[in-house]
């Protein structure tokens, strides 16, 4: 949800100050008292304390700390692949609690929506939580399950571009429907489908932006042949500098 531009600007805690837990809590249903200004300052203190993710009951609360936190580390996947997994905030904690929810169902299905800004770390996030769900559950065939994981660096290269938040941005969406067999709860196979993609960022760009990152892999490759022969290679659209 986007807050309004108005909402009020908490005040930074001051130096020596000890901010209780309960300022900022796992969970912000729990704050004692709940509005935009109290929101805020919990995410800001959490986010002081090295702690990116927050619950708002069901619903994650992700802010980018720009910094390898260890946060997808295996460490990490083993505190949520436990017989009693934390429930400290944690996008492995999704997908624990679809998980749990498929198997109240009695073999339903459970859907997790990510999404937020450019340069909110969604792309990352959603790599972690696929090996996480694959690491727990067991695979079928892990070379699927490698290439399901593999294939988003694939789709990064014809869907990412860099832009001026982001180098890495992600230009399209994403659905991935992962199958799990209903006797043993293996990931017995997956899906990703690509949609929405920003083609006119083939022929049209803003300043400072770029286009897809395939336009100057396949133009690097390009020079290295111009190299390796010694010859000039007349370059195709692709290869136009101004790309």
């Amino acid at each position: 949800a986007m807050l309004p531009r108005d909402a009020a600007e908490p005040p930074p805690p001051q130096p020596h100050t000890v901010t209780p837990r309960s300022a900022s809590p796992d969970d912000l249903l729990e704050l004692p008292e709940y509005s935009y200004t109290t929101l805020l300052h919990a995410v800001r203190l959490r986010h002081a304390r090295y702690q990116p993710y927050t619950w708002i009951g069901p619903v994650l609360v992700s802010v980018n700390p720009c910094a390898d936190l260890g946060s997808f580390a295996p460490a990490m996947m083993r505190r949520y692949m436990a017989p009693q997994p934390t429930e400290a905030p944690h996008p492995f904690a999704v997908v624990d609690r679809a998980l749990r929810d498929v198997k109240r169902s009695g073999g339903g299905s459970a859907a997790v929506l990510v999404t937020g800004e450019s340069g909110a770390g969604k792309t990352e996030a959603v790599k972690a939580m696929l090996s996480f769900l694959i690491a727990k559950q067991g695979a079928r065939s892990p070379r699927a399950c490698d290439s399901l994981v593999g294939s988003t660096q694939a789709l990064e290269a014809f869907g990412n571009a860099r832009t001026l938040q982001n180098s890495n941005s992600s230009r399209f969406g994403k659905l991935a429907e992962v199958a799990l067999d209903a006797a043993t709860g293996e990931v017995e196979g997956a899906v990703v489908v690509p949609y929405m993609l920003e083609a006119s960022r083939v022929t049209h760009r803003a300043r400072g932006e770029r286009s897809f990152h395939i336009f100057y892999a396949l133009g690097g490759a390009l020079r290295e042949v111009e190299e390796a022969t010694a010859q000039a290679v007349p370059p195709p659209f692709w290869g136009r500098p101004e790309l």
